[in-house]
């Protein structure tokens, strides 16, 4: 299995925050999603670019959107914890966490001023 998209990972990260009692480093966290998602080590090992893998590219930008959309949080450097939003949750719909969230920093985008 090849790693998934960013957004098929949205719920794996939260069952893997749900796992761990709440809260994980980012090191823990892609172990155990590389585990529930039986990912082999070639896939576990693919380089993204530089030194960073695919996964922990992909994660990254899965935790970004979740932590967008208020079901997860940055506690301290590197370590993850589920909100009161995203404790009981058992499934997402990737499609409204990603309108959500791509409305929202549109929304930004137009409060920022225009630049000369």
């Amino acid at each position: 299995m090849a790693v998934p998209k960013f957004d098929d990972l949205y719920i794996h990260l939260i069952q893997t925050l749900q796992q761990l009692g709440g809260s994980g480093s980012t090191a823990e966290i892609t172990e155990k999603v590389a585990e529930i998602l039986k990912l082999s080590e070639e896939d576990i090992n693919e380089i993204h670019s530089g030194n960073r893998t695919e996964l922990d590219y992909r994660l990254a930008w899965a935790r970004t959107y979740l932590k967008q959309y208020g079901l997860i949080e940055n506690s301290s450097r590197g370590v993850w914890s589920l909100t009161s939003k995203g404790k009981d949750i058992t499934s997402v719909d990737k499609n409204i966490i990603n309108k959500f969230v791509r409305g929202h920093n549109e929304g930004l985008k137009l409060l920022q001023p225009e630049k000369d």
